[in-house]
């Protein structure tokens, strides 16, 4: 703000300033306001110079967060003041007070719109600023066409017509619809053609935004980009003001690559390899060096080069190129570099060539699991589960989990879907697989959700040969003093159906089951309950001949839960009771569970579902085809209504 000659202005500023506390603030704004509301109600005009400087007080009180409701007319009476102070003042409060939507703009659209016809190049930057900062859908149906011929127009020097393009593409993204831009392919070409560094710039991000809605019609401007980027990769005629760091205009080159990644492919064969060789200089002279400023534009033009070399679909050299370039960006100290560098990895992944340059850095990708940035641990994470195939989901499931300890909360729940999944989609045997959600289960419980479990209960249902295994590590879990809830329901569960496979091993007769699974009732919700009582029928059932001394202990709990306040818990007491009292016939009503019948998997679906980065997305489903037939492959043998014990019923 220009306070010079305005005494009452600094005075004010200095007086809010020195408040001692947000209460006297608070009296000082509201006693200006009451003087300013009061001079502009006064019948004695005030003279462009008081309006000026009342004006500027309500944007400062504006600017502190206060509520300035009136007075708005006499901001936008300003514009239309001849002298250039009244009318900087005029526009700049104008479009900071007022949005798109409000009445008075409707007074200023001809006097903006002589403004930018008009032959003063310092109002029509005024005026074309404000028009893009409010950028209304009435300043666009009046002033667009205004705008488009400003920036087409050969006798605007570069200043104005940098500012109409701006203006344009502000308008543009704003209403699409009521900016004409019907046969502009051939204008918008020749705009690229322009010598002018700032009008180009300028002109480009027009550019982006009208190729994301429809790059059918600007074809003409394809090649255009691509000698935009020659120019400045030879840094030919390139001024030292556009110049940053040594970089001929980072902005420019980025805008133009961006470009080119709306247009699917390019035919051309001369202009394909132009473009690459402009992208091998890009990926061949980027480094890491120790100035922060250099670093951050070099490696936006390196970042947006990588990510249109996976656009084009570049051969396979390159793209190993690209990847030994990002494995060295994952290894620098720099944390942003690092992000960057684990991102676009992933991006990679989406390119099935390059799946083997990437498991090289593994090591380094682990790593990053440990970094102090949650961000960096978030992209490693989303890497590792992008990358895992059938040759290496047993280290890097063994590395989550080692993780999982380790791990913030807030990303438990993922890290343990993820490698449930992983586990489940490549795991090179059954018991393995089940060694894994076991581990998951105890070592983070509450991020484990009810699928997981359900998931494992499938598989060893469904596999004869597991089962002795399955029951005899939910024996050793269930020696630990302290487990999770979700634990006690998986080891009930499987020794209740199989724990007579392990009945010639020590501490494995179904009394000492019993007695194991029966010293976890006491830390359970109600919702676990239900599949005690479930184990203890089955464990009975097992027992025949009855064993009188289990019986009794059992049947006493039955009884007790006879009078339960819970109905699923009062329903099962009373129909385990009333069962174990057919003797032998327990053993064809409480017989084991049958095979689940085949369906897909609840935790692959949710892999699909989940809304993960697009580029991780699209990376595990160009892969499943390929990798899927050297898996173990499992499919979901779910029951219709859910969870494992909803049917473990007689």
């Amino acid at each position: 703000m220009a306070l010079s000659g305005m005494r009452g202005l600094s005075v004010f500023i200095s007086d809010i300033r020195n408040c001692p506390n947000k209460e006297q603030e608070r009296l000082r704004v509201d006693k200006e306001l009451g003087n300013i509301r009061t001079r502009f109600k006064s019948e004695k005009g005030l003279t462009h110079y008081e309006k000026k400087k009342y004006v500027w007080k309500m944007l400062y009180i504006h600017m502190l967060g206060y509520d300035v409701d009136f007075g708005h007319m006499e901001a936008v009476s300003l514009i239309s003041a001849p002298k250039y102070p009244e009318k900087q003042v005029g526009y700049i409060v104008t479009s900071s007070l007022l949005n798109e939507n409000h009445d008075f703009l409707r007074l200023a659209i001809n006097t903006v719109r002589n403004d930018i016809i008009g032959r003063n190049e310092t109002f029509q930057c005024l005026a074309l600023t404000m028009v893009g900062n409010i950028g209304g859908r009435e300043f666009s149906e009046s002033l667009a066409p205004d705008v488009q011929k400003l920036l087409i127009s050969s006798s605007c020097r570069p200043l104005v017509r940098k500012k109409a393009a701006l203006c344009l593409l502000r308008l543009y993204r704003k209403n699409p619809d009521v900016v004409n831009i019907d046969g502009w392919a051939d204008r918008m070409a020749q705009l690229l053609d322009e010598r002018d560094l700032g009008v180009l710039t300028s002109s480009t991000s027009l550019l982006v935004a009208l190729v994301s809605n429809n790059h059918e019609a600007y074809w003409s401007c394809l090649p255009k980009c691509v000698k935009i980027l020659e120019r400045l990769a030879r840094n030919q005629d390139i001024p030292q003001e556009y110049t940053y760091y040594g970089i001929p205009s980072p902005w420019l080159q980025v805008k133009a690559m961006r470009a080119l990644q709306y247009f699917p492919t390019i035919e051309d064969p001369n202009i394909r390899r132009s473009l690459f060789e402009v992208l091998q200089r890009i990926l061949m002279g980027t480094d890491v060096v120790k100035n922060v400023n250099k670093n951050n534009a070099s490696h936006a033009v390196l970042f947006e080069a990588l990510a249109l070399v996976m656009h084009l679909d570049a051969e396979k050299e390159m793209m190993s190129q690209c990847v030994a370039l990002l494995g060295k960006f994952i290894a620098v100290r720099e944390p942003n570099i690092r992000y960057l560098g684990l991102e676009n990895m992933s991006r990679m992944l989406m390119v099935t060539d390059v799946h083997d340059s990437i498991k090289r850095h593994q090591a380094q990708i682990i790593t990053s699991l440990k970094d102090p940035d949650i961000s960096i641990r978030r992209r490693a994470l989303d890497l590792l589960y992008g990358m895992c195939d059938v040759s290496n989901a047993k280290d890097i499931v063994e590395e989550l989990l080692q993780y999982l300890s380790a791990a913030d909360f807030a990303m438990r729940e993922e890290l343990s879907l993820k490698a449930a999944i992983l586990a489940e989609k490549f795991a090179p045997d059954l018991s393995w697989y089940v060694d894994v959600i076991l581990q998951l289960i105890d070592k983070a419980g509450d991020f484990v959700s009810d699928d997981i479990w359900f998931r494992v209960v499938q598989f060893v249902t469904n596999n004869e040969d597991l089962q002795p295994y399955a029951a005899a590590k939910a024996r050793e879990y269930l020696d630990k003093p302290a487990i999770h809830e979700t634990m006690v329901k998986v080891s009930a569960y499987l020794l209740g159906e199989y724990s007579h496979l392990l009945a010639r091993r020590p501490g494995c007769s179904p009394k000492e089951i019993f007695t194991v699974i029966h010293e976890k009732l006491p830390t359970v919700s109600t919702t676990t309950i239900p599949i005690l009582l479930s184990t203890y029928a089955k464990i009975l059932m097992h027992t025949q001949p009855a064993d009188p001394e289990l019986q009794k202990i059992v049947w006493a709990i039955f009884n007790k839960y006879e009078s339960c306040i819970d109905v699923e818990i009062q329903q099962r007491a009373v129909e385990y009771f009333a069962l174990s009292k057919k003797g032998a016939a327990l053993m064809d009503i409480l017989a084991e569970m049958p095979k689940f019948p085949e369906r897909q998997s609840a935790l692959l679906k949710k892999a699909e579902d989940a809304e993960v980065d697009s580029a991780e997305q699209s990376a595990i489903k160009l892969r499943a085809q390929q990798q899927m037939s050297n898996a173990l492959v499992v499919t979901d043998q779910r029951p219709a209504n859910g969870a494992p014990s909803d049917c473990w019923r007689a």
